[in-house]
């Protein structure tokens, strides 16, 4: 029996020749002309944000390329971390599972195929949080051989979940009060990046308004796993600054991407421990100059 494809959920804003880019990729997809496409485009937050936000929605009205192609249009702005609360939840509870993608990523050819194998497979996992598409730019120790890892944060840069854990997440992070003044959880926590910890606090400090550090946050708590592939499936190409959360900092984390990514999964699920150590290495190197870019920019 075939698997059903997994929803694609694109959030869309006001850059209109990076949401082509993004939407051009994915058409590209093996599996682009099964899958149902879900996209939500924000309303502008400031009146001089309008005439992009109005030629980003008269191009996505003639996409083709997909099984089904449904817009959402916001009447008013609603912001990226409640858009993609509300329109994820939306799609989730139809569809059991989802694939998510931002206006500013790329995708490799074998993406939609990837992330769907991978979310049959790892489905019955208590272990799996969340899939990722996206591969930090760290090499792979020579003597690892497995086609995935796993490690204790999710990307939000190309990702995939199902319903039985994006509905556990608590929004309003009850717990931040036993976690804030609790050094271990602090420590664990901050296993997945120093940044993590600050975030939060901006977070719940409401200095920014991030439905990514929540998600992570949750994932901690519930001492769950990301699966990663070995190589990149997506690009992020926000980081040239034009991206809502992304500064030019950023731009080293821009990878080469896969199209003929061969993968197999397996059932044994460990943290390797070189894997762990690149990847802290990569994500806590530029930490406190995105914190105070975000910080700037008061998102």
């Amino acid at each position: 029996m075939e698997q059903s494809l997994a929803p694609v959920v694109l959030f869309v804003y006001n850059r209109l020749e990076a949401t082509k880019a993004t939407i051009e990729c994915l058409k590209e997809n093996y599996d682009a002309e099964k899958s149902d496409l879900f996209i939500f485009s924000d309303n502008a937050k400031k009146e001089n944000q309008q005439i992009n936000v109005d030629r980003v929605r008269e191009y996505i009205r003639t996409i083709t390329g997909f099984r089904t192609i449904n817009i959402i249009e916001a009447e008013k702005n609603k912001g990226l971390a409640k858009s993609v609360i509300s329109g994820v939840t939306d799609i989730i509870n139809q569809y059991e599972k989802v694939i998510v993608l931002e206006d500013d990523i790329l995708t490799s050819k074998c993406f939609l195929r990837y992330m769907n194998d991978a979310l049959e497979y790892y489905k019955a996992s208590d272990k799996i949080w969340s899939i990722s598409g996206y591969h930090f730019p760290f090499e792979i120790p020579d003597n690892y051989k497995d086609s995935v890892y796993y490690f204790y944060r999710s990307s939000s840069w190309g990702w995939a979940t199902w319903k039985d854990r994006w509905n556990t997440i608590d929004w309003s992070v009850k717990k931040y009060s036993i976690y804030k003044y609790n050094p271990f959880m602090i420590s664990s926590f901050c296993r997945g990046g120093t940044d993590l910890d600050k975030m939060l606090r901006y977070q719940m400090s409401g200095k920014i308004d991030s439905w990514a550090i929540r998600w992570c946050f949750e994932q901690f708590l519930q001492n769950k796993l990301t699966v990663y592939p070995t190589h990149s499936l997506v690009n992020n190409i926000g980081t040239d600054g034009t991206g809502t959360h992304c500064d030019p900092t950023s731009a080293r984390f821009q990878t080469k991407i896969d199209n003929d990514f061969n993968y197999e999964f397996t059932n044994t699920i460990v943290l390797d421990k070189e894997i762990v150590s690149r990847y802290q290495k990569i994500v806590n190197r530029s930490a406190i100059r995105k914190i105070k870019k975000i910080l700037q920019k008061k998102l």
